[in-house]
């Protein structure tokens, strides 16, 4: 966890993997990117993540920051409450089968700081359409520590390989101050972020690497939205 002086983590970042109609996708992304940006944003929290995963056409990942983590429930009230969920969340529901796959996070401080350069979607130039490639690799701690030595390590010992680390966070440990939107309360993980430039075959590796033999670790490569920060 990564705490301020007075003990409370210094913000908040929700890894949420949705299962969506299979097949529409697609139309999930237009609809979360037309309407559901700009409205969270303006609220206080940043949308620094969207990913469709390749070969799975029901699934789509996002990642949402709270910089302030003691405004987490006011803020998520506001928008779910507000008028643009009302109007346009019957939409969103549709084509959701489940959004309950969620992991409450804090960045970890062996890491790069966190979309340290994100621009709210609101104010930013146009997006990068270059073809993009990130591995998210969650592992299981239990009671163990994120390996921070044998990422930096496995991280180093390619460079020719281009990957870069987009973040490092693990389970931010702190109670769900808005059950409406469930996130998983019972496993402690670790999440480290790869940028991949030649489609994650590299990222991957590094990331098994890391385990060794004491953890395990699902990795799942998945590729930016255009308007996506992180990638």
């Amino acid at each position: 966890m990564q705490p301020d002086p007075a003990g409370e983590p210094r913000q908040l970042v929700e890894l949420r993997s949705y299962q969506i109609v299979p097949g529409r996708v697609p139309a999930f992304v237009e609809h979360f990117e037309a309407h559901f940006l700009d409205s969270q944003e303006v609220l206080g929290m940043d949308i620094v993540g969207q990913f469709t995963v390749p070969g799975d056409d029901a699934r789509f990942v996002w990642v949402r920051r709270f910089r302030d983590p003691a405004g987490r429930a006011d803020a998520l009230a506001q928008f779910y409450g507000g008028p643009v969920w009302q109007e346009f969340g019957p939409r969103a529901n549709e084509l959701m089968v489940d959004h309950t796959d969620v992991h409450l996070l804090v960045p970890h401080p062996s890491g790069p700081p966190f979309a340290a350069g994100h621009v709210p979607h609101a104010q930013r130039a146009e997006a990068s359409d270059e073809p993009r490639t990130v591995v998210i690799a969650i592992y299981d701690l239990g009671d163990a520590d994120l390996p921070t030595a044998a990422m930096s390590r496995a991280l180093a010992g390619a460079p020719e390989a281009g990957v870069t680390e987009l973040g490092r966070l693990v389970t931010a440990g702190v109670p769900n101050d808005f059950p409406r939107l469930p996130v998983h309360e019972d496993v402690t993980v670790g999440v480290w972020l790869l940028a991949d430039p030649s489609g994650g075959a590299a990222a991957v590796a590094m990331a098994q690497a890391a385990a060794g033999e004491g953890l395990s670790v699902r990795t799942v490569p998945v590729t930016p939205t255009f308007r996506s920060t992180l990638g």
